[in-house]
């Protein structure tokens, strides 16, 4: 399979390695603070723009990739695979879904799109999944029933370190995320169906770290065939930190490090973490 294209939106993270493995093609976010757009393609300061998102009184708001900016990208392959985030987070899936029908309206090609049910190292997840069945020689048809069944096993789970984000957009009460700084609440959270849901309350970052750890490890008897992706917005000590005490416990067949971009890191916040497997 040759005349192929992998198409992602930009809450896909990747890091060069799986870049050049991969290459996957980003179609950005859009991401207004305070009034201030910012484009979410990779060439702004991850720093000063979370600077900015901390500052800001008000939630940020995203605005999905439009069906045009997903056909920019299609040009005259012959088959088309595109990741989006959960379809019960964003509009995205449903914008990729318009721009496949728009496409075949007047050109040929098989198109799927993938309804991550998830974000961030998920979507990477699922792009290396994808990948490697086309290095594996599989035909269309088959890579999308054997990534559609890897999708609805697959598992994501996070940790915050703040609430900032969940408590400007009214996700969570002020006095909630109050009294969760105040305790040092930190959740191990989950994504359920495609949704945010709570898998377990723990306080400390040590102590959910080590209860993510633990479910992890008790997902599966063996790791051998599985591959971890981790996502963190300037963690990067956490993420080493956890990479390798996974190791010690799961013989997972590899384990990659990536940095949010812009989109994951508005809701992980800084000292967030989040694990796909």
């Amino acid at each position: 399979m040759k005349d192929y294209i992998l198409i992602a939106d930009s809450s896909c993270d990747l890091n060069k390695k799986l870049n050049k493995e991969v290459k996957v093609e980003l179609v950005p976010f859009n991401i207004d603070v305070s009034g201030e757009t910012f484009v979410d393609d990779g060439k702004t300061d991850l720093k000063k723009f979370m600077k900015n998102v901390d500052e800001s009184k008000k939630a940020p708001s995203t605005a999905a990739p439009s069906p045009n900016l997903f056909m920019e990208k299609f040009k005259e392959k012959k088959e088309i695979f595109i990741i989006t985030i959960s379809s019960k987070l964003s509009a995205t899936y449903n914008n990729a879904i318009l721009a496949k029908n728009m496409f075949l309206e007047e050109k040929e090609a098989k198109i799927h799109v993938f309804d991550s049910k998830s974000a961030s190292s998920g979507e990477t997840l699922i792009a290396l999944k994808i990948k490697e069945y086309i290095d594996n020689g599989l035909k269309f048809e088959e890579i999308v029933d054997k990534v559609e069944e890897f999708i609805e096993n697959m598992k994501t789970f996070f940790i915050l370190d703040k609430f900032d984000t969940l408590v400007k957009n009214g996700r969570m009460s002020k006095f909630t995320g109050t009294i969760a700084k105040a305790l040092s609440f930190k959740p191990v959270m989950c994504a359920n169906n495609g949704e945010i849901g709570v898998f377990a309350k723990t306080r400390g970052y040590n102590n959910a770290a080590n209860k993510l750890i633990d479910t992890i490890a008790e997902t599966y008897d063996n790791f051998e065939n599985r591959t971890l992706i981790i996502a963190h917005c300037e963690a990067g000590d956490r993420a080493k930190n956890l990479k390798n005490n996974i190791a010690k416990r799961c013989n997972f067949k590899n384990i990659e490090i990536v940095e949010t971009g812009m989109l994951s890191s508005v809701y992980a916040n800084t000292g967030g973490v989040i694990v796909a497997f």
